[in-house]
């Protein structure tokens, strides 16, 4: 999960997190990018972040206004010391997904930004149902019709991944970024190399072709290829033996727009 923390007004002065989320951090893969209020519109549209976390004194209701006003679909989550009831209803009202006191015990916070991110994937259960295949996000277990699919720790972090963002086109940098928060990240071909094996192993299980690939630009999760066995077309069975053969060859980096921002990484 890669969270765009925002330290606003008075909070800037710190530039860190606060504690409750700097320890959430630790509980799962979770990439935090601290910055400033400044520009915040182009640098979510520039770089992909799963949520916006507005770190306040006090409630301030200009920054949300100012990024729902700009029609920027990310989550935005407030993590604030001292509000009102009132206050935080007003904050809802004009945007905010949630809003925490800062002193939120950080296993609840972690929580929490789970299950915003998954409602905005479209998913509203921490079980997810893709045609034949289940992900137990709680289990950290991925089932193709109940049976269990043998996969590595770091091979199930990257299918969670693409079938939380089932509709977008993730790129490797981004993919690298969400698996290797706060570590040193391994060579590029890493991702490559995953892809691969989780399809040879998806094959087992009747699934030809797992994921789409855009050449130069990143991967996909290929729903149709876990519709129920019965509902494949005959278009789809034609393609099959062109998508066995496809190559594992790398996706070429596209080009990272950065911010100037600071960034702090930590699992």
């Amino acid at each position: 999960m890669r969270v765009l923390c925002i330290a606003d007004g008075s909070e800037q002065r710190n530039g860190l997190p606060y504690d409750g989320l700097s320890k959430a951090a630790l509980g799962g893969s979770v990439s935090i990018t601290m910055s400033g209020p400044e520009g915040i519109v182009e640098t979510v549209r520039r770089s992909h972040f799963d949520i916006v976390v507005i770190q306040q004194s006090v409630p301030d209701m200009k920054l949300v206004r100012h990024i729902r006003k700009s029609r920027v679909p990310t989550p935005v989550m407030i993590l604030v010391r001292q509000s009102t009831p009132h206050a935080v209803a007003e904050l809802l009202s004009i945007g905010a997904d949630d809003c925490v006191p800062a002193s939120v015990d950080p296993i609840e916070l972690l929580a929490r930004l789970q299950a915003i991110v998954r409602r905005v994937s479209g998913h509203d259960s921490r079980t997810l149902h893709i045609g034949r295949m289940t992900v137990g996000v709680d289990r950290r277990e991925v089932h193709i019709d109940s049976k269990l699919v043998p996969l590595t720790r770091r091979e199930y972090d990257l299918l969670e991944l693409l079938a939380l963002r089932k509709t977008q086109v993730l790129s490797k940098e981004t993919v690298l970024d969400s698996l290797y928060a706060g570590e040193s990240e391994p060579y590029g071909k890493v991702i490559d190399v995953m892809i691969c094996k989780i399809r040879k192993k998806m094959r087992n299980f009747g699934v030809d072709e797992p994921f789409t690939t855009l050449w130069g630009i990143g991967y996909r999760l290929n729903e149709k290829a876990f519709a129920p066995l019965g509902a494949r077309n005959h278009a789809a069975e034609a393609l099959g033996d062109r998508s066995a053969k496809e190559s594992c060859l790398p996706v070429m980096p596209g080009i990272n727009i950065m911010t100037s921002s600071t960034i702090l990484d930590l699992t």
